[in-house]
């Protein structure tokens, strides 16, 4: 009887395994039929995807998640007609050129038919000239809005995914409009800032062309200027601006000096203003925000409480070689910020605010033999918001070799992180 029982079980359990077997290979079959699809005739899965067919177990491929996205978003009086102009877009463009063949060019597409009230040319006469997406939006963008040759940096403004400013801004100075008369500028901007806003560097984001203009604009160098947009000041947000250009101009009226030091004077200003709203500058020369800047960090070394913070997401490594072990790790705790920069004779422990708040991360490049530490090879900083690599020092703020360097560039390359030039 018992024996009955569990073959009875046997069966039932078998026959399970089966049913899920089988609606496991039909998902598998469905899926293998819709990715044929997909792939041959796309402008097909648009139209479903404009007919708000469910098609959410095919997200995975980021392009259909986006125009799901696209259409959802177009909302307002004329949102019939807004998407059945984005689906005839987004079918012309998927047959003329590659914009739609990521996420981050589709949603470019998205802004400028959010802007067509601007179009200069019909979009369904243009053709690409290049094979490259990236070049493929600047010429649509030309051409649809553009009368007059614009910085290169400004067509960076249709991938924002919020501020729509920037967008007005190609705008207005694609009619060959004034730079000073650009909506919003949110820093004080004089005519010879916006001169110099238009030549910064193609590389810059907007955010950072604007603290290029402000700074030669004051006439500081461009190895100020350079050094300033890739710093803190280059993307922060925007407040007190007043008082950051008063700190600007305290910096150009000082002439040369170590443009390594620069990044401390920001974080002890940016430090000393957050702890005292009515923290200014009068009075003060460079000379004297360096020396306090030093006394600033080297207090963090006493610290005896220790703070905790999450690691941020972003990978280390482990290299193994013959005779050592090179490892990059992160380091979560003041205690650990603060053993490293004893040892780096340098001012790393004075991060653990920005490290616990999220806006920076903090990485240790090490060298082991035999699980015994052989060298401190460099002290890493990471901006998490621009996923930059922004400071990277060797002992004493020296300078990493070549051999951490090259580490350096390999890790940041896989994670996908920029590097600051400057390092």
């Amino acid at each position: 009887m018992k024996k009955s029982i569990v073959m009875g079980k046997h069966k039932t359990n078998r026959e399970k395994k089966l049913l899920i077997d089988e609606e496991k290979n039909l998902v598998i079959e469905q899926a293998l039929h819709f990715s044929k699809k997909r792939f041959k005739k796309f402008d097909e899965i648009i139209v479903q995807l404009f007919e708000k067919e469910d098609l959410s177990a095919f997200f995975s491929d980021n392009r259909i998640r986006k125009i799901h996205t696209c259409f959802n978003n177009s909302s307002g009086k004329n949102s019939l007609s807004l998407r059945g102009l984005l689906k005839d877009v987004f079918i012309y463009l998927n047959k003329n050129s590659e914009l739609i063949s990521d996420e981050v060019y589709i949603h470019a597409v998205f802004n400028m038919v959010q802007f067509r009230a601007h179009w200069r040319k019909d979009l369904f006469l243009w053709r690409a000239r290049s094979k490259q997406p990236a070049n493929q939006v600047k010429e649509l963008v030309d051409y649809l809005f553009c009368l007059y040759r614009v910085p290169e940096f400004l067509f960076k403004a249709f991938y924002e995914q919020n501020n729509k400013l920037y967008i007005l801004w190609l705008i207005h100075l694609g009619c060959g409009r004034k730079v000073k008369e650009m909506s919003n500028i949110p820093i004080p901007f004089t005519q010879k800032a916006g001169h110099y806003f238009l030549q910064a560097p193609a590389d810059l984001s907007i955010a950072e062309a604007l603290r290029w203009g402000q700074v030669r604009g004051m006439g500081g160098s461009v190895q100020l200027a350079q050094r300033v947009v890739y710093s803190w000041i280059g993307t922060k947000p925007y407040g007190d601006e007043n008082f950051w250009e008063a700190f600007l101009q305290l910096l150009v009226r000082s002439g040369m000096f170590n443009y390594d030091k620069l990044t401390e004077v920001i974080d002890y200003v940016r430090e000393a203003k957050r702890e005292d709203v009515n923290y200014n500058l009068k009075g003060r020369t460079l000379q004297s925000l360096v020396r306090q800047s030093d006394i600033w960090h080297n207090r963090f070394s006493g610290l005896k409480a220790n703070q905790f913070w999450r690691p941020c997401g972003i990978d280390g490594y482990k290299i193994e070689k013959k005779d050592h072990v090179v490892v990059l790790e992160e380091l979560t705790e003041s205690k650990r910020l603060i053993e490293e920069g004893k040892k780096m004779r340098h001012c790393v422990g004075s991060y653990a605010f920005y490290c616990a708040k999220g806006k920076s991360a903090i990485f240790s490049l090490r060298k082991y033999s035999s699980e015994i530490l052989l060298e401190t090879m460099a002290t890493i900083e990471v901006n998490l918001s621009l996923k930059r690599v922004v400071q990277a020092k060797a002992k004493m703020n020296k300078q990493v070799s070549d051999e951490a360097r090259k580490y350096l560039d390999a890790w940041a390359n896989k994670q996908e992180l920029t590097v600051s030039p400057y390092l």
